[in-house]
């Protein structure tokens, strides 16, 4: 990448990267020609989720459905809403860090 400073394309790292707990990763660089200080940051993509129906139809994974449907079955239960929340974000987590990005629905597969 070209420096906005003085348009050099060598830089090096200065000091460890940070992630702050927010998943993306922070670096403190400075310009080997002129020493203007920079920081980049990088985060991590996580793959799209597609759920493949019984009928072989493709849907994309939506993460709202899952905290409906949830809310529905225990809705006659005392659970706090915010104990789904963090139901639905384990298993969404669960699913991305998983080696698939097609999800089939009843574990056909």
């Amino acid at each position: 990448m070209r420096l906005p400073s003085c348009n050099s394309l060598d830089y090096a790292g200065e000091g460890l990267p940070s992630d702050r707990g927010f998943g993306r990763i922070r670096r403190r660089r400075v310009c080997v020609a002129c020493n203007f200080r920079f920081t980049t940051s990088r985060g991590v993509q996580l793959r799209e989720l597609t759920v493949i129906k019984r009928n072989g139809r493709r849907v994309p994974f939506d993460r709202d459905k899952l905290v409906r449907s949830l809310m529905i079955s225990l809705a006659k239960r005392p659970v706090d809403p915010e104990r789904v929340e963090k139901m639905v974000s384990a298993i969404v987590r669960e699913l991305e860090s998983g080696g698939e990005a097609e999800i089939f629905v009843r574990g056909d597969r």
